[in-house]
């Protein structure tokens, strides 16, 4: 259905279940979609902090070896910088990892050769010129980007989608920043610290409009 409605690839992360899957189990899931899906682009996701599905470098080596729709891995099993470089020897090349977590290890994920970003930070513009930075082998503006927008990536991985949702409100994405029940809203307090970063930041940046080359 998904594929008839447009959509050109699928995200398939494992779901905790009563009794821990077997490797065996979290395989035969995996090839089960593949099968069932044949010919569209899979993203292995990785998240064990929402998952409870702990899946280490050589079982995703393993499931990508028998899926061959599996065109990406999106890496969020922490620490994901020391990781990186042990799943990056089991794949095939054609095969990218990307990281989600806010970008919040997002300069040292790079830096340990990842592909790019798959993530809600409320600034993407930033995240791409980062990545472009990285192919183009200039790893001093990556640090420099990621130091700098450090606070707001930061800031803005609070649990919950209030602090995303508000600054999603200030670029004019949204007109309404509530969060549907039963999430937290953003407090006075925490607004009054959000504006203080964001200031802190991109002092005079008009946040409505995508932040320029010049400004990054």
């Amino acid at each position: 259905m998904a594929r008839d409605l447009g959509a050109t690839g699928v995200m398939v992360t494992p779901s905790k279940e009563p009794t821990p899957l077997s490797d065996d189990t979290l395989v035969e899931y995996f090839r089960f979609i593949g099968d069932t899906v044949k010919g569209f682009p899979i993203v292995l996701q990785d998240h064990p902090a929402s998952t409870q599905v702990f899946m280490s470098p050589d079982l995703i080596a393993r499931i990508v070896s028998q899926v061959d729709s599996i065109a990406c891995v999106k890496f969020e099993s922490v620490p994901t910088p020391s990781r990186i470089p042990m799943l990056r020897k089991k794949l095939p090349e054609h095969v990218s990892i990307l990281t989600g977590l806010g970008a919040l290890y997002g300069g040292f994920d790079l830096a340990q050769k990842s592909d790019g970003f798959m993530t809600g930070f409320a600034f993407p513009e930033v995240l791409l010129e980062m990545v472009r930075a990285q192919a183009q082998g200039n790893e001093e503006l990556v640090r420099q980007l990621y130091r700098h927008f450090l606070m707001l990536i930061v800031f803005e991985q609070q649990p919950g989608l209030a602090v995303r949702k508000e600054i999603y409100r200030l670029r004019g994405l949204i007109s309404n920043a509530r969060v549907r029940h039963p999430g937290a809203q953003l407090s006075p307090e925490g607004k009054k610290l959000l504006d203080g970063v964001i200031a802190a930041t991109l002092p005079g940046v008009n946040l409505g409009e995508p932040i320029s080359r010049d400004i990054l």
